[in-house]
C-alpha cells in the first residue's frame, strides 16, 4: 500500500473484527462476550467472501449459530420470572434477600399448598414431623401444655427447629382460624438440596431470619428445648 493510499475495505473489515474480539475478551459478562463475538464474525464474513475463503465462511456461520443459541438461552434465563400474587407476596415478605425470585419458585415447586380450618393442629408436641411449614395467610398459636407462648402469622415458619435438629417438637401449633400454608416434605427437600446447594442455603437463611424475628419478638415466649432435641 502506498503512503498516501487509504486502507482497502478488506483491511477495514479485518481490523474492525479484531477490535471487537479485543473488547470481547475484555468483558466479564458472558452475554456481552457472545454478542461481541457474533458481531466480529459478521464483519469477517464479507472479508472471507472477497478472497473466496468459503470454508472459513461456513465455519463462521457454525460459530455464529452456536453463539446465537446461547445468547437466546441466556436472555431467556435472565427474564424476570412471572409470579402470581401469592408468590409475589411470599417473595416480598419472606424470601427477598435470601435468594432470587427464580430460586424461590424452584423451592415453591417442591412445596404443597394446603388449607386448614380453626383448631387444626399443624404441629403436635413430642413428635418428629417430616415437614416444614410456612404460613401464607391466617394465624396460629404455639402452645406448651395448654399455655399459649407465641402467636404466628403470615410469613412465619412452623416446625423449623425440628427441621434443623431432627429432634422432637416442644410445642403444639394450632390454627386460630382458616389458614393457608405451604408444606415441604423433608425427604423431597433433602433430595433437592443434593443437586441445588444454593437452595439449601436459601432455606437455612430463611429459617435463620425467622428464628431471629421470633427471639426478639415481645409476643414470643421461647419454650425450653429438651437436651435430646438440641443441636450438638
Amino acid at each position: 500500500m502506498l503512503p498516501n493510499e487509504f486502507p482497502s475495505l478488506d483491511i477495514w473489515l479485518l481490523n474492525a473484527a479484531n477490535v471487537l474480539y479485543v473488547f470481547c475478551y475484555g468483558v466479564r459478562d458472558v452475554l456481552w462476550l457472545r454478542i461481541l463475538a457474533v458481531a466480529a464474525m459478521l464483519l469477517l464474513l464479507p472479508y472471507y467472501y472477497m478472497f473466496n475463503m468459503y470454508g472459513c465462511i461456513y465455519w463462521q456461520l457454525v460459530f455464529m449459530a452456536i453463539n446465537l443459541f446461547w445468547i437466546i438461552l441466556i436472555l431467556m434465563e435472565r427474564r424476570p420470572p412471572v409470579m402470581t400474587a401469592d408468590q409475589r407476596s411470599l417473595y416480598n415478605t419472606v424470601f427477598e434477600g435470601c435468594c432470587s425470585a427464580k430460586d424461590m419458585l424452584r423451592l415453591l415447586h417442591h412445596a404443597e399448598w394446603k388449607d386448614a380450618s380453626l383448631g387444626t393442629k399443624l404441629i403436635e408436641k413430642n413428635t418428629n414431623p417430616d415437614q416444614l411449614l410456612l404460613i401464607h395467610t391466617g394465624a396460629a398459636t404455639v402452645e406448651v401444655d395448654g399455655k399459649e407462648v407465641a402467636q404466628l402469622g403470615s410469613g412465619d415458619l412452623v416446625g423449623e427447629m425440628s427441621f434443623l435438629t431432627q429432634g422432637k417438637t416442644v410445642a403444639d401449633v394450632i390454627s386460630k382460624g382458616p389458614i393457608k400454608y405451604l408444606s415441604w416434605q423433608r425427604e423431597k427437600l433433602e433430595k433437592l438440596f443434593h443437586s441445588k446447594i444454593e437452595l439449601k442455603s436459601a432455606i437455612h437463611e430463611v429459617i435463620g431470619r425467622d428464628l431471629v424475628q421470633k427471639l426478639i419478638s415481645p409476643h414470643v415466649e421461647i419454650p425450653e428445648i429438651p437436651k435430646e432435641s438440641r443441636l450438638s
